[in-house]
């Protein structure tokens, strides 16, 4: 986390040109929040758009994209940033645009029990991607992916997201205003890092292209697409530690939308243009096209579980120990934990959770994996 978090105020110091050497302020435009349109459906879409709505969550949020970002520059003395407002003459150079993306919901019930005693128990998770661009340039200097997971506790499989509301709200908005977040010895380093960003950042953007699952995981796993994108929201948070992981290229028309709709807040409109940009006070159209950065580093996550019995006689004592292997060309990242679980054998159905629980705690600490 603290590398990730030196990543904000590092990448601050890419847009800094010779000419914004003696520049003081760079201003944020609220924080634009929604929600990626995915080709797969989930079934919590009205209650989703439900949350996001919220007038107090995003009033809430948008103050906490602000001070997360001040306290991540705040040790560096030529940067200080502020919140953009009507009256903010509109410099694109010192303009940052953040976004919040609802990138994936999934969700999942734990069935125990016999058919008439059944207790419906499980686990929803909320994926997101907090990115933040430059305004001239449109260009993605920061990319920081989230997975929000709330359980819950019902009589009935008839699951709905929108009890859930205010601890999803929550939990989005501590990400942003835990001062936790930045130590003193973090707010340190941060300052030592803006000097030297324009390398870092050319070099460690990475992305993961495929997800694969070995023969057996395929047999245990009920629903393969969506363990699979679980695994690449837990693979992207993790690895975002280290790296800049740069978001699905599919998902880059709703970044669009939303960057665009940010800015003609102020007034401004914008028009498909070539690699240079030009912004006109007169005519107030700012003309330029979206740019991602070219990952340096492609990843491949490769998936395999097992499972291991101690017979307890009316129950099992079972051991479930998953392997996530992210590879790269000669460097392997090899993450292997396990959970154990006791299950009464009159049991009808045990569902998926454990098998989720043990790729969530594999992927919980890149750094203890063996490289």
């Amino acid at each position: 986390m603290i590398r990730l978090l030196c990543i904000i105020p590092v990448i601050l110091a890419v847009l800094f040109t010779p000419a914004w050497s003696m520049a003081k302020e760079l201003f944020i435009i609220p924080a634009a929040i929604g929600k990626v349109r995915n080709k797969e459906k989930d079934r919590h879409k009205a209650e989703l758009e439900k949350i996001l709505k919220d007038k107090n969550f995003k009033k809430s949020l948008r103050k906490g994209v602000l001070g997360f970002l001040k306290r991540a520059a705040a040790k560096n003395e030529n940067v200080n940033i502020k919140r953009a407002g009507f009256n903010t003459k509109f410099d694109p150079e010192s303009i940052l645009v953040p976004l919040l993306f609802v990138d994936n919901v999934i969700s999942f019930v734990d069935e125990y029990g016999s058919a008439e005693q059944r207790l419906y128990k499980g686990c929803v998770y909320i994926g997101l991607n907090f990115l933040l661009f430059q305004a001239k340039s449109e260009s993605l200097v920061y990319s920081a992916p989230m997975v929000i997971s709330v359980p819950y506790l019902d009589k009935t499989p008839n699951f709905s997201l929108e009890p859930l509301a205010g601890q999803i709200r929550s939990s989005i908005v501590a990400f942003f205003t835990e001062n936790k977040r930045l130590k003193a010895d973090e707010k340190n380093e941060l300052g030592n890092c803006l000097a030297d960003l324009e390398y870092l950042f050319s070099t460690k953007t990475c992305e993961i292209r495929e997800v694969e699952l070995s023969k057996g995981t395929q047999q245990r796993i009920e629903n393969h697409s969506k363990y699979k994108s679980l695994a690449q929201m837990l693979a992207s948070q993790a690895l975002s530690e280290e790296n800049l992981v740069l978001p699905p290229k599919s998902r880059g028309p709703a970044f669009r939308r939303g960057l665009h709709a940010a800015v003609s807040m102020f007034g401004v409109s914008f028009q498909q243009g070539e690699e240079s940009s030009v912004f006109s006070e007169r005519d107030n159209v700012y003309q330029t096209t979206i740019r991602l950065p070219k990952p340096q580093v492609i990843y491949t996550l490769f998936i395999k579980t097992g499972t291991k019995d101690n017979d307890l006689g009316a129950f099992i004592e079972r051991n479930y120990t998953t392997a996530a292997i992210l590879q790269s060309g000669n460097q392997v990242i090899k993450c292997i934990k396990s959970v154990s679980a006791t299950i009464a054998k009159q049991h009808t159905k045990v569902s998926d959770v454990n098998l989720y629980n043990s790729l969530i705690n594999s992927l919980s600490d890149l750094d203890q994996c063996k490289r």
